[in-house]
Order: C-alpha cells, then sequence, then structure tokens
C-alpha cells in the first residue's frame, strides 16, 4: 500500500507520518524531495522554478517508489505536498 500525505507546507505531513509508521508494523517512510534535491542539482530548472513539474523528477520518484515496493515489501509512507494535478 502506498500512503501518501498531501498538505499545506509545514502542517506536519512529516510528523503525522512518523507516527503512522510507528504504528504499523510493516511500513517505511519515503521522501521525493530527496530526489527533488539531487535533480535540482542536476538539471536545469523549469521556468516555474519547481523540480516537480520536470519529468524527470516524475519518473524518478515512481521508478523508486515501485522499486521500494518490489524490494522490500512493506508499506511506503509519502509526506509530501503535491500542488499540481498531472
Amino acid at each position: 500500500m502506498i500512503i501518501w500525505i498531501n498538505g499545506p507546507f509545514g502542517a506536519g505531513k512529516t510528523t503525522l507520518a512518523e507516527r503512522l509508521r510507528d504504528r504499523r508494523s510493516k511500513s517505511l517512510i519515503f521522501d521525493p524531495e530527496e530526489i527533488g534535491f539531487v535533480v535540482k542539482e542536476t538539471v536545469p530548472m523549469p521556468a516555474s522554478g519547481d523540480y516537480q513539474d520536470l519529468p524527470l523528477w516524475r519518473g524518478l520518484t515512481i521508478a523508486a517508489v515501485r522499486e521500494i515496493r518490489r524490494n522490500y515489501s512493506q508499506d511506503i509512507i509519502i509526506p509530501m505536498t503535491l500542488v499540481h494535478r498531472v
């Protein structure tokens, strides 16, 4: 299962994710923002300045979630704000 916690910046998504992980024995937290940091340092940013608008970030995030799920068979908790619909 993938549990994506969306909400405004500073709302407590990470805190909620950590508490949820502590209550679910077979779960882990994955933060796609870490991929965003790498992407920002590697390729030019789009006009919006948001790495979430880059197909590279989207593809890497999807691939990472798939690999985590395939290799660890645990629920994945993702605390990250998604602003734009794709």
